[in-house]
């Protein structure tokens, strides 16, 4: 969740936001491995990169990106709206037992999303660590 007190920052903006896609993508895929077993289930993806995408492009046009590395309210409003799309995968195959979850996929995409929000938590631990040195100047 964005906290507009202390992340105006538009890298901190950027970098919470898609924290919270890959949190909520985490979540599906969790509850798809859970469901590995349940005949007739359907996987479930999440969806927020192109959104987030498309944002800052817009945020770019408008001129908010390419400033001094403060996020501008325009640009906090609209990411902390974004929220990540939920959708069913009929494009799978299917079982026998009508599900289309496959134990092996879903555990790659886990370690795949893992990967990438370890990344994006070191960046902002960095980020913060280097906005306390300023602040403290040590």
């Amino acid at each position: 969740m964005i906290n507009p007190l202390f992340d105006r920052n538009k890298v901190n903006l950027v970098i919470q936001s898609a924290l919270d896609g890959y949190s909520a993508r985490h979540r599906a895929i969790v509850n798809n491995i859970a469901n590995v077993d349940t005949p007739g289930y359907q996987r479930v993806e999440i969806r927020f990169e192109e959104r987030l995408k498309s944002a800052l492009k817009a945020s770019s046009a408008e001129g908010i990106v390419s400033g001094d590395g403060v996020g501008s309210s325009s640009l906090f409003e609209t990411l902390k709206h974004l929220s990540p799309t939920a959708r069913t995968d009929f494009s799978t195959p299917v079982r026998a037992d009508g599900s289309n979850v496959s134990i092996d996929r879903e555990m790659a995409e886990l370690a795949k999303n893992g990967g990438r929000m370890n990344a994006l938590t070191e960046l902002l631990i960095r980020n913060y660590r280097d906005l306390k040195t300023a602040v403290l100047g040590r």
